[in-house]
């Protein structure tokens, strides 16, 4: 009947949250690592081409004048992640290497636009790179006609030096975000105040103390300088004394921060596939990737602001949406059955 139909696309709607996996990998495709980037390749493709992950930031991916590791990654992933979005090689000008941000990020769903943001503030050998923070609008579907905003940043700070210049490098990071969210807003409408915001990458600053045994004020200083609504998204499912959560052999240092908007977060963990191989000789990364799960919640102005406050984790939540979606699709079904 009409109204049968009414509510069963009522309840459609209800329960179309979205989950989207990110990853954070480090790849290790440096000038001097002990395995040519070359020879890992085809396992990063043969990894990703799983499609574990809907959106990759990776960190590492050297493009300059001798190097094509982006365009090799992208024609070997390119059916599974149709999208990408990497940096061109500096210019050889100066004392610089010629060398581009390494940041690519890979997407199944379609990016509708980023931004670059090269880092001022570097030290040491990074000065001859161009790191900074690459920043995606992506538009995932919600398997109706509609799509859902989400926006990904992906950087790797320096590497070594005093933490004032991470500090000031997230800084700029955090600025050349709202920057973007704010271009978004005005020539798209975008609600900046609710579309999930994600920071990933590898920070170089870590969470521990050297035997383990405490939270570094490091670590406090880099979320406080991420902004107020930062969320370390694994430690907010794990308590440190729960998972330390290493990411390369002594610390941890590749995160997904949620920074701003609203989701829910379902999942997250550190994947040690690069550890998997055949060959415990051969060793794909010096880094464990660091994933997220989280759901992108309907952002309706009506919205109960209970059901879809920034970062929340509430099962109970999770749990309703799931049984009004089994009711929504029991009733679909009964609608073609006696139509």
């Amino acid at each position: 009947s009409p109204r049968l139909l009414l509510l069963s696309l009522f309840l459609t709607s209800v329960v179309s949250a979205v989950e989207v996996s990110l990853l954070s990998q480090n790849v290790w495709f440096i000038p001097n690592a002990s395995i040519p980037a070359m020879d890992r390749i085809p396992d990063y493709i043969a990894q990703f081409k799983n499609g574990t992950y809907d959106i990759l930031c990776l960190q590492e991916v050297w493009s300059g004048t001798q190097t094509t590791y982006p365009d090799v990654l992208w024609e070997g992933l390119q059916e599974v992640y149709p999208y990408n979005v990497s940096t061109e090689p500096r210019p050889l000008t100066g004392l610089n290497l010629g060398l581009d941000s390494g940041l690519m990020i890979l997407s199944k769903y379609p990016i509708e636009s980023y931004d670059f943001h090269q880092y001022g503030n570097t030290s040491g050998i990074d000065g001859f790179s161009g790191k900074g923070a690459m920043t995606a609008h992506i538009k995932v579907p919600d398997g109706s006609s509609t799509t859902r905003d989400l926006i990904v940043s992906n950087t790797h700070l320096n590497a070594g030096g005093p933490l004032e210049n991470r500090l000031n490098q997230v800084r700029e990071m955090r600025s050349a975000i709202d920057r973007y969210l704010n271009k978004l807003e005005e020539s798209e409408g975008l609600d900046i105040e609710k579309v999930p915001v994600f920071g990933l990458g590898d920070f170089n600053t870590d969470e521990w103390n050297d035997d383990l045994t405490a939270t570094q004020e490091d670590y406090q200083q880099l979320l406080d300088a991420l902004g107020p609504t930062t969320q370390d998204i694994f430690r907010s499912l794990y308590p440190p004394d729960v998972d330390v959560g290493l990411t390369t052999g002594r610390g941890r240092i590749d995160y997904v921060f949620g920074l701003s908007g609203e989701y829910n977060v379902v999942g997250a963990g550190v994947d040690r596939f690069v550890q998997e191989t055949d060959d415990p000789d051969f060793r794909l990364s010096d880094h464990l990737g660091a994933h997220a799960t989280i759901k992108l919640v309907p952002l309706s102005a009506d919205e109960d602001s209970t059901s879809s406050s920034t970062g929340s984790s509430d099962a109970s939540i999770f749990g309703l949406c799931s049984a009004l979606l089994s009711l929504s699709i029991l009733l679909s079904s009964l609608i073609l059955l006696y139509a």
